[in-house]
Parts: C-alpha cells; sequence; structure tokens
C-alpha cells in the first residue's frame, strides 16, 4: 500500500497548506506530460490528504493494526499488479461492511473505472459529489468518470464545478480541455487552456498548458496557431536550464512530424526556434539541414526521378543526400551511412553502365552532381577507380551487422564483400494523398486516423 504522505514527501502531522505546498511542488518535479504514473499517485494522494474526512478515514485506516488495513493494503496491492476483480471483491466487502467510508468507496471507484465498469463508477462519484458538493476531489472524479463514459457534455459541466472549488489544480483544466477536444470544440478546448494560463502561475506548470496547446492545434490541423505556444516555450526554456532539452527534443520531433506531412516552412520555423535554445544540439542541427535539403532539392529530385535518362541507382545515390532518414527509411545516421556505402559500391562497380547518367546528371542538374562531385570525379580515373573497389570491398564488412537489419541473409547469395547485401529500394516521395489527424483511419476501423494507427505519432 502506497503512503500517500510519503508520496508527498510529507509527515502525518502536515497542515492543509502544506499538503498543497507539497502537491504543487511535486507536479513540478513530475509532470504529467512526462511521469504520468507519478502524477496520477500524487493526484491521488493529495485528493485524499486534502480533505479533512477522506484523510480522517485514511489515517484510520493507515494506523490500524487490524484486518481493515490489511484488506485496504492487499485491495491497493491487487489493483497495482492489475488484479482488478480481486480487488473489486475485497472492496465490495468493505464496502459493505462499512458503506460510510468515504476513501473505500473511492478506491472502489477508481478499480471499477479501471475494469472498465465505468457504470458502477459513475453510481458511486455521484453519491459521493451528492454528499459532499464542496470536495473538488470528488466533482474531479466524476469529471474524469463521465469523460471515460463518453459523456462529454456532463464531464464539461463536472469539471467546470470542480475548478470553480480548486481552480488551482492543473489537471482540471486539462481535463476540461480534453472534454471539449472529444466533443469536437476546438476553441473552446484552446480558450480553457488560455484562462488556466491566467490562473497557474508556475513556469513548469505554463509549460505542460503551452505544450497541450500545441497538441490541440495538431490534432485539428490547425497548424498556423502553434507558432503563438511554441514562442513562449522557447522564451520559457531559455532562460530554464531544467527544462531546455526537454523543450528542443519536443520541438525537434514536432518538426521531424511536420516534415512527414510535408508542412515544410511550418517544419523550418520550429526547427530554427529549437535552435535557439540549444544552438549547438546535434540532432537539431541534423533535423535543420535535413529541412533545409529538403526544401531545396524537392522539387529538382522529382524531375530526376522521372528522367529516364538518369539510372536509378544514381537518383537513389542522390536521395541519400536530399531526403530526410524517415523518407528512406533511416532510423539513424550509422544505417545512413552503411546503406550510403553500399550505394556506393554498386554505382562503383557499374560505371561503365552508369557513366552517360553522371554525365546526364552533371549537365542537367548541376546541384546534385555537386553533392556527390568528389566521388563522380574519382570514377573518370581508371586508377583512382580501382582503389576505391579494393576500399570498398574491405570497409563493407564493417557494415554487414546494419545491411543485416534490412535484408534476410538468405535473400542473396552475399559474397564475403557484402555488396549484394544491398540491394537499393527507391526512395520515396509521398504521392498519396496525406491524411488529416481528424481523418478516418484507413485501415478501415471507422475510427480517426489520431486514435488509431496515427495514435503513435
Amino acid at each position: 500500500m502506497k503512503d500517500y504522505y510519503e508520496i508527498l514527501e510529507l509527515t502525518a502531522l502536515a497542515s492543509k497548506e502544506d499538503i498543497k505546498g507539497a502537491y504543487f511542488k511535486s507536479v513540478r518535479k513530475y509532470p504529467p506530460d512526462r511521469f504520468e504514473v507519478e502524477f496520477m499517485d500524487i493526484r491521488k494522494a493529495y485528493e485524499i490528504l486534502s480533505n479533512e474526512k477522506t484523510r480522517k478515514q485514511y489515517d484510520l485506516i493507515n494506523n490500524l493494526d487490524s484486518d481493515v488495513k490489511e484488506n485496504y493494503r492487499l485491495a491497493t496491492t491487487y489493483m497495482e499488479e492489475e488484479k482488478l476483480n480481486k480487488a473489486i471483491k475485497i472492496l465490495q466487502n468493505m464496502h459493505k461492511e462499512d458503506s460510510k467510508s468515504l476513501i473505500v468507496k473511492v478506491l472502489l471507484a477508481e478499480v471499477y473505472l479501471k475494469n472498465s465498469n465505468s457504470g458502477k463508477a459513475l453510481t458511486i462519484y455521484e453519491e459521493l459529489t451528492s454528499d459532499e458538493p464542496e470536495n473538488s476531489a470528488f466533482a474531479g472524479y466524476l469529471a474524469n468518470a463521465y469523460l471515460n463514459r463518453g459523456w462529454h457534455k456532463k464531464a464539461i459541466s463536472a469539471y467546470n464545478k470542480a475548478i470553480e472549488l480548486d481552480s488551482d489544480n492543473i489537471s482540471l483544466w486539462l481535463g476540461l480541455s480534453e472534454a471539449y477536444v472529444e466533443n469536437n470544440e476546438y476553441l473552446n478546448a484552446r480558450n480553457v487552456l488560455e484562462k488556466a494560463l491566467e490562473v497557474v502561475t508556475d513556469i513548469k506548470d505554463n509549460t505542460i498548458i503551452y505544450l497541450e496547446l500545441i497538441t490541440i492545434d495538431m490534432n485539428f490541423e490547425m497548424f498556423s496557431s502553434i507558432h503563438k505556444p511554441i514562442d513562449k516555450l522557447v522564451e520559457i526554456a531559455i532562460n530554464n536550464d531544467e527544462i531546455k532539452e526537454d523543450i528542443t527534443s519536443t520541438l525537434s520531433d514536432l518538426a521531424s512530424y511536420l516534415m512527414q506531412m510535408e508542412k515544410m516552412e511550418d517544419a523550418k520555423k520550429i526547427i530554427e526556434k529549437a535552435t535557439k535554445i540549444l544552438p549547438e544540439d546535434k540532432e537539431v542541427l541534423k533535423i535543420k539541414n535535413e529541412i533545409e535539403n529538403y526544401i531545396r532539392y524537392i522539387d529538382d529530385f522529382r524531375k530526376i526521378k522521372e528522367d529516364k535518362k538518369i539510372k536509378q541507382e544514381i537518383v537513389d545515390l542522390i536521395a541519400f543526400n536530399v531526403l530526410p532518414n524517415n523518407e528512406l527509411g533511416m532510423h539513424d545516421e550509422e544505417e545512413k551511412e552503411a546503406m550510403t556505402h553500399f550505394q556506393e559500391y554498386i554505382v562503383l562497380d557499374n560505371y561503365d553502365n552508369d557513366k552517360t547518367s553522371i554525365k546526364k546528371l552533371e549537365k542537367d542538374y548541376p546541384d546534385f552532381y555537386a553533392l556527390k562531385a568528389e566521388f563522380f570525379s574519382k570514377l573518370t580515373n581508371n586508377i583512382e577507380r580501382k582503389k576505391l573497389q579494393v576500399e570498398y570491398k574491405k570497409q563493407s564488412g564493417k557494415y554487414k551487422h546494419i545491411a543485416d537489419r534490412f535484408f534476410d541473409e538468405d535473400h542473396s547469395e552475399a559474397n564475403e564483400d557484402g555488396l549484394n547485401y544491398y540491394h537499393p529500394q527507391e526512395p520515396r516521395v509521398r504521392e498519396e494523398p496525406k491524411i488529416g489527424r481528424n481523418d478516418l483511419c484507413p485501415c478501415g476501423s471507422d475510427k480517426k486516423y489520431k486514435k488509431c494507427c496515427g495514435k503513435e505519432l
């Protein structure tokens, strides 16, 4: 059984003000966007201890050396172990023995909700809010249960009531905004968070709110709106060493996602803002370079892709210098380096067949030729070309383990130099219609893309 006082780093003698202060301190240490499990424990501890009646009952159970304490401990253990039916059985028996125990009711409703028995959970939460109308925690529980049930309007009403009772609780503001999102009320969802920013003054809480604003804008594909909260995040992060890396990483991921969505100008603006926070960050600079290259070269790359006088292996080689890793199916720079090596080896080994394409590239697409000019120039010299063949053969062995990630070892009769491990795949340039986050998922589930196949993006 988790000790709520220990979770908030308090003693049983803590005052109501101590509990509230400890809650805010803990939330700043474990923000919900990154520490969901810890945040839920913190919130639960605060909601039990901040209410006089539930705290009194918790203290009573916690201090008893009896079957009641053991049953409560066992129920919480089963809950944490996902043995929900066992936890429910124990708590139902405890509730029968003492139907007035608020703390048992709270835990029973929580387990019901976790076990997808939202109807039973709602019955308990409605009883609790009726008996304790001024208890913000109970109002919040009820709102969460309504939201879980899909009753968005009831959830919105309950969250508003909870916020009236405890406007400092950031989780209530976030819950209300989520209820509006689920009800497809974009402006109301944003307005709630904008209002929260007027009430919540803690920097880390504000950071969470700005991140949620960005998430909402992305979900509703309101890409032009994301830049204002991003600017605020950058302003906060530049002056706060604790969150610099996290915010920079978040912005980098967002820029990469927008690049996949072909929102290149938005991606470029965001990655430039990330460089303001950490100008020397290697990952940020890599993504920045990818975006700039993509914007600069993509139109001409589509042309050489369709130019039948330029062989596919030359197009593939140029792709490694133009397309971002996610377009190439590469997970990291090591994979890209290995695949570039094998692609160069193919061109090197087939130079006699490819030299006309290379000359065509130099004449009609000089910018692309310049990307590999040093390599191409060596190919024209017989002595240099033979040296390269020996060198590439020696180097291929060190990339074998990477090639094995992409291709079955039995797929081809790979020789010792490793050349046959690589069979170039055509670089992917998006031609199919883009799927919006709120569009129906193409897998046929009848769910929105953001709730189905796109939920991990």
